[in-house]
Formats: C-alpha cells, structure tokens, sequence
C-alpha cells in the first residue's frame, strides 16, 4: 500500500480520525521552540553542534590553520545534504508546530501534543515526503542552500567520472 498524500490546496487534512488545518502565523511560545528545531531541520545538527562546529573552525583561524578551518566549515555546510532520511522526527515537529487540530489551543506549546499529533500522522499512513516540503518550506533560505549543495556534488561527481574515464584510455 502506497503512502497518502497531503493536498496542500485544501485547508484541512484528516488524520487518524481527527481534523488538521495548516496555520500562517504562531504564538511566541511556539516560536520558541520554532528557532531551536530549524536550524536542526536545515543542518541536521541542533544548535549545540552548529555552534560547538563554528567555534572550532573560528579557533583554527585563529591558530592561522585556515585549511583545518574550511574544512569544519565545509563539514558544516555539507550538514545539509547529509543523512536527510534520519532527520524526520525534528521535521515532524516543526511541521506540527503548523499544523493543528481544530480543537488545539494554539497560544501554548505542548511537547506532548506534538508527538500525539505525529502519531496520527504515523498511523494514518501520510507519506514523509510531504511533510519534508512544509518543514524545508519553513526553514528560510534551505531550499536554495539545498540546491546549490546538489549541484555541487553533481559537479564533483560529474569531474570525478571524467577523470576515471581519461584514466582508463
């Protein structure tokens, strides 16, 4: 049986015999908790990491080891394209911090509630695709930073099957 599919023309959704709709805006308290998962949606990495990888690189520029400092900068950067199917469940809640039952009180933020609410996502059987689309979607600037990291990999790759074909004539 093949995943279901989110209509994102309509408004609302079904799930596990409840009722989600998307919203546009959010409370502070849900903001909150929006800043700490993007930038672990976008990087795969929560904020710990990002800033314990930059102040690494910062030190190495600092000990004038810039090669050591790209390169954690690099392996940074590359956080995006890497492991993007291990990070569904800080997807998932972002996406639930959008999307809400009807009858939810959508001033609180409820670490509880989000996880019942990927549950019926689980249980009914939606596809974890669509719920990539609306957490990247979130995540200002991902998309093209995506991208660009995918037409560069496809570049290196590219160079790297010309230079074994050049080896083997």
């Amino acid at each position: 049986m093949e995943a279901k599919r989110i209509d994102f023309k309509e408004k609302t959704f079904m799930a596990n015999g409840v009722k989600y709709t998307f919203a546009s805006t959010m409370c502070i308290d849900r903001f909150i908790e929006f800043e700490r998962l993007q930038a672990h949606v976008g990087f795969g990495k929560d904020f710990n990491n990002i800033y314990e990888q930059l102040k690494k690189a910062y030190e190495y520029l600092n000990k004038s080891r810039p090669a050591d400092g790209a390169v954690a900068i690099h392996n940074l950067i590359n956080g995006i394209a890497d492991n993007l199917e291990g990070r569904d469940h800080p997807i998932l809640q972002l996406c639930a911090l959008f999307v809400n039952r009807e009858d939810e009180d959508k001033k609180l933020f409820d670490a509880d509630v989000n996880l019942s609410k990927i549950d019926d996502w689980k249980k009914e059987g939606y596809s974890i695709d669509d719920f990539f689309q609306l957490a990247f979607n979130f995540v200002e600037g991902f998309i093209p930073a995506y991208n660009e990291i995918i037409q560069d990999i496809s570049q290196e790759a590219e160079k790297m099957s010309e230079k074994s074909i050049g080896k083997k004539d």
